[in-house]
Order: structure tokens, then sequence, then C-alpha cells
């Protein structure tokens, strides 16, 4: 009896020992993976094409309007892709396009993950387009048209793109000032 218990207590250190060692072992794999991803090594780009301003959904949505309509006003106005009755079409296409495009991203996100993610933001370029033309066509049909019919799809690409850099820049310039602190300079 006392030799089985020697060999048991024998076994179990050495167990204690493996266990040691490997917690050790996986400790240095970890420190090696972060090591991997440090300063030198180069990083992917990524750009999120339905990315928020903010983490609150009503923030977002004001935030979002008045940047959909500063874009939408100076894209059609000053390249002269279209024309509106007053700025007033334009603050409510904007209004309904912010909503539209809230909802959407909501619902998308929510059910169509994979699909929002394989399609890396094409959806919502389609749907944009979608929106634009049925603007054009079936909304606002005396108040407000497209110059050309192709028009709202050059509009939609200029104004995609524009927003995902200046939601870039912005997220740049947040990070940035958040990680220095509102108050240094």
């Amino acid at each position: 009896m006392d030799n089985e218990e020697k060999d048991l207590r024998k076994e179990i250190e050495d167990l204690e020992k493996l266990i040691a060692e490997v917690k050790k072992q996986n400790e240095e794999e970890k420190k090696r993976l972060r090591g991997e991803k440090g300063p030198g090594k180069r990083k992917p780009i990524q750009i999120n094409l339905a990315a928020d301003y903010t983490g609150d959904v009503f923030a977002n949505v004001v935030i979002g309007f008045l940047v959909n309509f500063i874009l939408i006003f100076c894209l059609i106005t000053f390249l002269k892709l279209g024309e509106a009755k007053n700025i007033y079409i334009f603050l409510a296409g904007t209004g309904l396009f912010t909503l539209y495009e809230t909802i959407l991203k909501i619902v998308m996100y929510n059910r169509f993950q994979k699909m929002v993610l394989y399609s890396s933001g094409f959806i919502f370029f389609l749907t944009s387009v979608l929106f634009f033309y049925g603007a054009d066509l079936l909304v606002y049909p005396r108040s407000f048209n497209f110059s050309n019919n192709l028009y709202p799809l050059l509009f939609v690409l200029l104004f995609s793109v524009i927003r995902v850099i200046l939601k870039n820049l912005y997220g740049l310039i947040v990070r940035r000032w958040f990680k220095k602190g509102p108050a240094s300079k």
C-alpha cells in the first residue's frame, strides 16, 4: 500500500510538472504570435463600407443625415448631376435615404450577416442605386430629376467612395484624438 501511494504521488507530481510545462509553452506561443503582429509587420488595409460614426444609434443617424445631406447636395449641385425645385427636396430625400439606409443596415446585419460580409458592401451599393433611381422616377418625378439616365449610377458611385473616405478619416481622427487625449495638444 505504501508503495502504491508513493507511485501515485510521483505520477501526480509528474503530471503537475507536465501541466506547468505546457502552460509555459502556451504562454510563449501567445507571446510569439503577438510579436508577429507587432509594429514591424504589415497590416492589411480594411475598409468597412457600412461603418458607423458612433456606437449610439441615434447619434449615428443624426451624423449620417448631416454627412449624407452635405454630400448629396454638393455632388448634385456642383457637378450638375440633377435638378431640384428647392432645397427642401434635398432635405426630404436625404432624410428618407438615411432612414432607409439605417433600417437596411440593421436588417441586413442581423439576418444576413454572412451575405453582407461576402459581398464586401456591394449590396449596399446596389440598394443605394435602386433608392436613387426610384427617387428619380417614382418619388419626386416633378420635383427632382437626374440630368441623364446614367447619372444616378455615377452619383451613387461618387457618393459611396467619398463617404467611405470620410468615415475612415473620421475614425482615424477620433482614434488618434482619444489616444492622445482631448486635453493634450
